[in-house]
């Protein structure tokens, strides 16, 4: 008989990477099919929370029927009018290939577009990392976590926030930025903050950057079409009745829906009897402005010292947590926006690091909102909110330290030099 041998898998690297560069969209692809047939099934199992059913999709049809979103109860629309009108477009969208018989359905739909939206994401992360490294897992990982971690693509099918369809935005932006396509990608950001105002404080950063390493004269058209969509986006509603009071009041007197009283009453067990006080308002916004201005100060000084050593991705993101970290009100898919222009640096291990703390305060975020489902309900009940908050802005502080580590540890990476030497011959 014929013997054909022991059969030995091949440990050459440069041919397992050979395989993975030809295998990773195929595997990319089945992922994304995979996800997107999973999230269906799970839709219909909820409504997608109060969010979207008793404020978003109200609010858009309200806009779709001619009516001010912003005339009735300003709390449950603290959003710029893009954001409202994305939705009511959808609304209709969805309108004209199946009926729209009430607002479970129509929720259905949306969340459905939200799929598909979250894999546009992985799928730009994958190309933005791919045209930058040849290794083909730093690209696949960083885009497959993002597609399947639960935090990002289960979790949001039961409590769903129209933030999903800014992501795109976001992260196409951020793509742009990486192609040295500076005019589109300040475009995109400046339209990613008028949809959801979180990317504001990195609008100026990008600007002083361009200016640092491409001149004024270069960065004048940049400056003057941001200035534009922002001045249009969020400035100009303000004459809109009731915009105000939505944007402002709501974000100035919310006190992060229990969580800062949640963690003065964790102080107050540890103080003594006549230490103890409970924060105002004002108090707990003067803490938040001056933690704010003050972390910015110190991230808008190493952009200027620094520009040349900083990658625009690293740029949009500090500009990103600089908002997000000492933000009042701190929920899971709002520092999703900071996880998209982190997972697109390409750093596997801080990658994966930064994926478990948001998978970790997601589960607490569960947890909290359904104690008996915890391992320990009484704990998690009573210290939740609270844990949950401290690990979302861990997530976004160590996406901080990454940045200031790697300048110190290394002042310029290979992609960094390939991007300061494509730039130098534009």
């Amino acid at each position: 008989m014929l013997s054909l041998g022991p059969l030995k898998f091949s440990r050459d690297p440069v041919r397992i990477n050979l395989l993975l560069n030809q295998a990773s969209p195929v595997i990319l692809t089945s992922l994304m099919s995979l996800v997107i047939f999973h999230g269906y099934i799970l839709i219909q199992q909820s409504n997608g929370g109060t969010d979207l059913v008793s404020a978003d999709i109200p609010k858009s049809l309200m806009l779709l029927n001619g009516q001010n979103p912003y005339s009735t109860q300003p709390w449950a629309s603290p959003y710029p009018p893009l954001l409202l009108l994305t939705v009511s477009g959808i609304i209709r969208l969805t309108g004209l290939f199946a009926s729209q018989s009430s607002l479970n359905l129509i929720s259905q739909q949306i969340r459905l577009l939200g799929l598909f939206a979250d894999s546009a994401v992985a799928l730009i992360i994958y190309l933005s990392l791919r045209s930058r490294t040849s290794d083909a897992l730093q690209a696949l990982i960083p885009a497959s976590l993002f597609l399947a971690l639960p935090a990002i693509s289960t979790s949001p099918l039961y409590f769903f926030h129209s933030d999903t369809f800014g992501y795109p935005i976001l992260a196409v932006a951020t793509l742009t930025f990486a192609k040295h396509r500076y005019l589109t990608g300040a475009t995109l950001l400046a339209t990613a903050t008028v949809f959801k105002v979180h990317p504001v404080l990195a609008l100026p950063l990008v600007m002083i950057w361009l200016i640092r390493t491409q001149g004024l004269p270069k960065t004048l058209p940049s400056l003057i079409m941001t200035t534009t969509i922002t001045g249009l986006g969020l400035i100009l509603p303000l004459a809109i009745p009731g915009y105000q009071q939505s944007i402002l009041g709501f974000n100035l007197t919310n006190q992060g829906n229990g969580t800062t009283p949640a963690i003065m009453g964790l102080l107050n067990t540890i103080l003594p009897p006549t230490l103890q006080f409970s924060p105002t308002e004002l108090f707990t916004d003067q803490i938040w402005i001056a933690t704010t201005a003050t972390l910015y100060t110190i991230i808008l000084g190493t952009v200027w010292t620094k520009a040349r050593r900083l990658s625009l991705i690293d740029v949009v993101l500090l500009g990103l947590v600089a908002w997000l970290i000492p933000l009042k009100i701190v929920y899971t898919h709002y520092i999703v926006w900071a996880v998209i222009p982190f997972l697109m640096r390409g750093r596997l291990k801080q990658t994966i690091l930064v994926a478990g703390l948001l998978q970790f305060a997601d589960t607490l975020a569960y947890w909290s909102s359904s104690p008996a489902g915890g391992p320990f309900p009484g704990i998690v009940a009573s210290y939740g909110p609270v844990v949950m908050s401290l690990i979302i802005r861990l997530v976004g502080a160590t996406a901080l330290v990454s940045v200031l580590y790697s300048l110190r540890k290394n002042p310029i990476d290979a992609f960094q030099h390939r991007n300061l030497l494509a730039s130098t011959t534009i």
